[in-house]
C-alpha cells in the first residue's frame, strides 16, 4: 500500500477513535483512585503499530458502559494493587529480546494478578496469544477437534509417523497468515530444515494435517454470544491461507447454524473473556463435524459489508482512501462494538 495513503488511512482511523470517546463523561468519570486502569505503553510508537486506536476504543467502550477510568502511560503496571487493568497486547509491552511477547507479558501480568489486581487480558488468557504450542496443548487437553498436530523439535529432529504430506508449517509465535507455510514433502522439510537461522529463530515448530479445504470460517465471540462470523473463501484452486490480505472472498451473511452451539460449547471449554475461532470442514463439507484451527483472544476483526455491485474485492476495500463508508470507519465502529460487550463480559465476570 502507498505509504502516503497508509498513513492517511491511519490518520482517520485515529479521529474516528477519538470521535467514539464521550468527552464529557471522560471528564466526570475520570479517578485516579477508583477508575479502570487502562494501560497505553506508548503514544508515537503505538500510534504507529495501530495500537493506540485500540487503546482509545478501550477508553470510548468502558465510559460507554458508564464506568470510571484512569490512564496510565507505561508498560510496568504491576505497580498498582487491587485495580482493574485492561491493556491491548503488543510488542511495546515486552523489552526482553528472548522471551516471546506472550511468555513475557503473560509473567507481567501474573506479577500483576499476585497484587491482588484483575487484568485483561489475564495471565491465562494471554499465553493463548502468538502462542500455537499453548493454544494446540490446551485443545489437545480439552479434546477440541482440531486436524492432527505435532510439536516438533527442530534441533532434534525426530521422524514424523504421524502426518503424511503434504503438511502445514506453523511458526510458534506468530499471527495472521505470517510464519504459515505449505510443505510438500519429507526432503522440502529437511531443506527447510537445514537454514540455521530458521532453526535459531524456531527451537520448535508445529506440524500439522493439511485438510482439503478452501474456505473458513472466523467466529468472534464472548461468554455464550457470537458477536460476528465471516466466511474467508480462497477462490483459487490451490491451497493458500484464507487471510483478505491473500484475495480471499468474504460472506458475512451465511453461518451453519447447525454447528452453532457446537462452536460456542467449543469455545466456552477455554474459558476466555473473548476469543475469535477458525472453524473449518474437511472438503468444505458442512455435514461434517468441523475442526477449530487455532484461537486467539487479541484479533482485527472484518467489518461486514455488501460488495456485490463492487468492481473490487475485500482485500482491495481494505487499502482503498475513502471518506464515505470507508472501511476504516467500518473497523472502528466494529471494534468499539465488540470492544464495549467484551469489557461489559469481563467486568461482569470479576463481579461475579
Amino acid at each position: 500500500m502507498n505509504f502516503i495513503i497508509r498513513n492517511l488511512k491511519r490518520i482517520i482511523r485515529f479521529w474516528y477513535c477519538i470521535t467514539k470517546i464521550n468527552w464529557i463523561k471522560f471528564i466526570r468519570n475520570y479517578s485516579s483512585k477508583e477508575g479502570i486502569v487502562v494501560v497505553i505503553p506508548g503514544i508515537i510508537k503505538n500510534y504507529f503499530i495501530n495500537n493506540l486506536e485500540l487503546d482509545l476504543l478501550n477508553i470510548a467502550a468502558l465510559l460507554k458502559n458508564n464506568h470510571k477510568i484512569k490512564i496510565f502511560l507505561g508498560s510496568d503496571f504491576t505497580k498498582f494493587t487491587g485495580r482493574k487493568i485492561c491493556y491491548n497486547p503488543s510488542q511495546l509491552l515486552n523489552p526482553d529480546v528472548v522471551k516471546s511477547n506472550a511468555e513475557y507479558i503473560a509473567e507481567v501480568v501474573t506479577a500483576a494478578e499476585q497484587k491482588g489486581n484483575h487484568v485483561f487480558l489475564s495471565s491465562y488468557e494471554i499465553q493463548f496469544w502468538e502462542n500455537k504450542e499453548f493454544m494446540h496443548r490446551k485443545f489437545e487437553e480439552l479434546n477440541i477437534r482440531t486436524p492432527k498436530t505435532v510439536i516438533y523439535d527442530t534441533a532434534l529432529q525426530p521422524e514424523i509417523k504421524e502426518l503424511k504430506f503434504p503438511l502445514l508449517i506453523k511458526e510458534l509465535h506468530s499471527h495472521a497468515s505470517l510464519g504459515v507455510h505449505k510443505c510438500e514433502s519429507a526432503t522440502h522439510l529437511q531443506t527447510l530444515l537445514s537454514d540455521e537461522n530458521f532453526r535459531k529463530k524456531n527451537p520448535k515448530i508445529i506440524l500439522q494435517e493439511l485438510l482439503n479445504i478452501r474456505k473458513d470460517l472466523r467466529v468472534i465471540l464472548s461468554g455464550d454470544e457470537i458477536l460476528l462470523h465471516y466466511w474467508r473463501i480462497n477462490k483459487g484452486e490451490d491451497w493458500k491461507p484464507t487471510s483478505t490480505s491473500h484475495g480471499s472472498g468474504v460472506d458475512f451473511f451465511t453461518f451453519p447454524e447447525q454447528w452453532r452451539e457446537y462452536i460456542i460449547t467449543a469455545f466456552k471449554k477455554l474459558k476466555l473473556t473473548t476469543g475469535a475461532f477458525d472453524v473449518t470442514w474437511d472438503n468444505d463439507n458442512l455435514n461434517t463435524e468441523p475442526y477449530i484451527l487455532e484461537v486467539s483472544p487479541s484479533y482485527q476483526p472484518n467489518p461486514p459489508i455488501v460488495l456485490k455491485d463492487k468492481k473490487y474485492s475485500y482485500g482491495q476495500f481494505k487499502k482503498k482512501l475513502l471518506f464515505n463508508e470507508s472501511w476504516d470507519k467500518l473497523y472502528i465502529d466494529c471494534v468499539f462494538a465488540i470492544r464495549s460487550k467484551v469489557l461489559s463480559n469481563w467486568i461482569m465476570n470479576i463481579k461475579s
